[in-house]
């Protein structure tokens, strides 16, 4: 544990230095060294911070998977995805005159999509990839000299993507990544309703704006059955979503068991499950590449930016022990292996998806009218703050955009004093 690491939870938890110092019965003169960087942590102080804080996470047994997948290609040119991405066989592929978002066509093998509209070359392809898609994909890399997943990814960032010397345009619009808690003899699973319940009473802290649940029972096969409770973080339509529910529930209801049966069948009670699309489904798979860490500690690191837990221990607030035994209570990212960080091509690919369009629309209409009015007013405009995150999305690393506390100091001063000299030499 750093300094830096325990400033940070002390202000999470809203404690001044005395504060921390009487709980954690030192000088207050401690705490400040220790936060300056003068003092280090020594493993006895460590191990009492985790015990009076309840930082002693990560107990329970939770397993990550890719659950849901979609990637755009702009060509027309199934059969290359299917042989040169998925490394298969065209000939698998069974084809149908019918699609889905827009697209008119669907080759299929399994559970494995991959949709396409001939008349409209700028929809390009889409692979689709369901929780059963990703499965049966993973059975294909088995086979195809132990192919991950990481090696997948990485592929999508060659410049020759298809080998045919021609520039592809790749998007990767959604990602979904599960979190599932085992259930293992001797360990406690995290009970649902009472994170909803912290919810209610004040004592999570949340960058999301929206919360919402839904459980009960539902009458089906002449009984009443549970149905399980569900509780949402953020709007469906926006870039990052989480959905936590009890997953024992629902399999015990789509196989029709019990769901005592159910947990010794599959072995979850929990699915903790993060939905990304758009420009962080692309940062997402950016920060997997650079960091080279594991899906479970991306998952957690990503819930951790989102979602504080706390409970009153002695009329004291401290961090929700039973919560960070599942999700652990991180002390920043921790490199495993030192991945290459994607080349320039992913921050072309970026303009390409999200702001040239814009771009090209500015510059049409300036060139129509003849004049640079348009550009002058672009010059003297001010930035508001959604326009520095579109700044920041090229500029800062993908780990500080993704988790929400992205910032470039240094460009902000670039720019300031850019337009400081602007209006010195103006005449």
């Amino acid at each position: 544990m750093r300094g830096i690491d325990l400033k940070r939870y002390r202000n999470e938890l809203g404690l001044k230095q005395n504060e921390l110092a009487e709980r954690l019965e030192i000088e207050r003169s401690l705490i400040s060294k220790i936060e300056s960087g003068k003092r280090t942590i020594s493993k006895t102080m460590e191990k009492k911070i985790k015990t009076v804080l309840h930082l002693n996470g990560g107990v329970n047994s939770v397993e990550a998977k890719i659950d849901f997948l979609r990637v755009r290609f702009k060509t027309l040119d199934v059969q290359t995805v299917i042989e040169k991405i998925l490394h298969m066989d065209m000939n698998w592929f069974t084809h149908e005159n019918r699609g889905f978002y827009h697209y008119t066509e669907t080759f299929y093998y399994g559970s494995i999509r991959i949709f396409r509209n001939p008349e409209d070359s700028n929809m390009g392809i889409m692979l689709d990839l369901s929780g059963e898609g990703c499965r049966q994909l993973e059975q294909i890399f088995e086979e195809d000299n132990d192919r991950s997943w990481t090696e997948f990814f990485w592929s999508l960032y060659e410049d020759d993507l298809f080998g045919q010397g021609v520039v592809i345009d790749t998007k990767i619009t959604r990602i979904d990544i599960a979190l599932d808690e085992l259930i293992v003899d001797g360990e406690v699973n995290f009970d649902l309703y009472d994170l909803k319940e912290k919810m209610e009473q004040g004592l999570v802290d949340t960058t999301f704006k929206n919360f919402d649940f839904n459980g009960g029972f539902a009458y089906e096969g002449g009984k009443m059955v549970n149905k399980g409770l569900s509780l949402y973080f953020g709007s469906r339509q926006s870039p990052l979503y989480f959905n936590f529910y009890q997953k024992d529930y629902e399999l015990a209801r789509k196989e029709k068991m019990s769901v005592e049966d159910t947990r010794l069948k599959h072995e979850i009670k929990n699915r903790y499950e993060i939905r990304l699309a758009d420009e962080k489904a692309f940062l997402f798979i950016e920060y997997f590449l650079s960091s080279g860490e594991s899906l479970d500690w991306l998952v957690k690191e990503i819930i951790n930016a989102s979602l504080t837990v706390y409970e009153i221990e002695n009329d004291l607030k401290v961090f929700c022990q039973s919560w960070y035994n599942v999700i652990d209570k991180m002390e920043g990212l921790k490199l495993s292996v030192k991945g290459e960080k994607p080349s320039i091509e992913k921050t072309l690919r970026w303009l390409t998806n999200y702001l040239a369009p814009s771009l090209k629309m500015i510059k049409l209409i300036d060139n129509y009218m003849g004049t640079n009015e348009l550009m002058e007013r672009i010059d003297l405009a001010e930035l508001k703050e959604k326009h520095e995150e579109m700044i920041d999305m090229v500029c800062v690393d993908a780990k500080d955009l993704l988790l929400g506390n992205g910032s470039n100091s240094d460009l902000r001063e670039y720019m300031s004093q850019e337009f400081d000299l602007e209006e010195e030499y103006a005449f």
